[in-house]
């Protein structure tokens, strides 16, 4: 999924950043800079041929890179080969950002009630709209007059808001017979792309029985979501609840990190109205007795509904630490089968990511700006920058082809004859 790609460029550009671990002791104006590095004015042959040799043997290349790997976040002794002065002015300067990390943590305390106490600002707003989703009551006048100013703005496709003449008279007949705005909450879920990619078939059905989304602050760092639903087919809870929860300590970016989610366990009424399976039947005979019987097999599927059931983080790394020091790991790591272990753990923090990512759009972007995301203007906000970049790419894709093409006809002309100048890359 697009969230997933995402996720993995975040890491990736968190991974590159420099530091002190990753920085190369022969760096311009560092204090290892003793002599130049001696660059070798040709390549010898011996090093082409090992070069082929690697190329040809995939297997090999790939066990380079493992080892290779392990060594990502040790220390490069940079630091511990700095002058004792610099070292004692780099420890202190340690003991400072401790300070900051200190206020910060103060910052982000008093930034969760802020917002707490905000919310309590937003609830009777947030409770008059579902009131006019659910077709409690109605806007008054004022409301619509100014509403219907701000859609005029944003799009042309919104019908003006007039007195109905003697043609719109059936069609008004038929509207005194809508009740609210039938499903608001699952257009307004099917508009956002991390999200909407979650939703299946089956899905949307259950979730036009969705009537509200709530949001509630804990006592401890973290928060809770509330999907309010109506009675339906499908499964006896009234409501069904994800609930976030933040770790003390925050992140060295001074942010909350997510810590673990729990979700509501679902009361499905039946395995046939359970949209996060499949049913198999089948029938079998016993020889003996001759008798009949109905054999099920159910079988997981995707759902948003696996939304409640989140990814379970892995044990901190002391409690692996001391597990696998106790059962010899050392002699499992050293067997060839870390890197299965590897591909696990990667898949898993994909998850735990996109899960994370998924409750705070839900709290920060759907909750607060609902009717922007039912009308789809939130889509020209929160997507078109990803929209430009990605049509730049692909043009810039066809120029590089095209120049490739004159490229290939310039090899037949005359060498004496001028090159024209490839055209400057412009960046916005």
């Amino acid at each position: 999924m697009s969230s997933e790609k995402d996720i993995r460029k975040s890491l990736s550009q968190l991974a590159n950043a420099p530091t002190p671990q990753n920085t190369p002791a022969s760096v311009t104006g560092s204090y290892m800079k003793n002599q130049p590095p001696t660059i070798p004015s040709t390549i010898s042959e011996e090093n082409e041929e090992l070069q082929r040799k690697l190329l040809g043997n995939p297997a090999l290349l790939s066990m380079i890179q493992g080892k290779l790997d392990t060594l990502v976040g040790k220390s490069s002794g940079y630091v511990d080969k700095l002058p004792k002065s610099v070292k004692q002015r780099v420890a202190g300067l340690k003991a400072i950002q401790q300070k900051q990390f200190k206020i910060e943590a103060e910052f982000q305390s008093e930034i969760l009630e802020l917002e707490k106490k905000f919310y309590g600002k937003y609830a009777p707003l947030y409770e008059k709209r579902q009131k006019i989703i659910s077709g409690e009551v109605q806007p008054t006048s004022d409301e619509i007059e100014e509403g219907k100013q701000l859609l005029e703005s944003s799009t042309d496709k919104i019908e003006e808001i007039s007195e109905v003449d003697e043609d719109e008279a059936a069609e008004e007949e038929i509207d005194i017979n809508i009740r609210g705005i039938p499903s608001f909450w699952l257009t307004a879920l099917e508009n956002i792309p991390p999200i909407a990619d979650s939703i299946t078939d089956r899905d949307v059905e259950v979730l036009s029985k969705l009537s509200n989304i709530k949001l509630e602050y804990l006592d401890v760092p973290g928060f809770k979501l509330l999907f309010e639903f109506e009675s339906n087919d499908f499964f006896e809870n009234q409501v069904l609840t994800k609930i976030y929860y933040y770790q003390k300590e925050l992140g060295y970016s001074g942010d909350f990190i997510y810590d673990h989610a729990e979700g509501s366990t679902i009361k499905w009424k039946d395995n046939d109205h359970n949209v996060t399976i499949t049913v198999e039947r089948r029938k079998q005979r016993n020889k003996h007795t001759k008798q009949v019987r109905t054999i099920e097999k159910l079988t997981p599927i995707d759902s948003f509904f696996n939304f409640f059931d989140p990814p379970r983080p892995p044990k901190s790394e002391e409690t692996v630490s001391e597990v696998t020091k106790d059962e010899g790991a050392a002699d499992v790591e050293d067997s060839g089968n870390d890197d299965g272990f590897e591909d696990v753990d990667e898949e898993l923090e994909q998850r735990l990511a996109l899960d994370y990512q998924l409750g705070e759009l839900i709290k920060d972007k759907l909750i607060p700006r609902a009717i922007d995301w039912f009308t789809g203007d939130a889509l020209q906000y929160e997507y078109a920058d990803d929209d430009e970049l990605d049509d730049e790419e692909f043009e810039e894709e066809e120029g590089d082809e095209e120049d490739e093409d004159d490229d290939s006809e310039n090899d037949d002309d005359d060498e004496s004859q001028p090159k024209s100048q490839p055209p400057e890359c412009k960046q916005s």
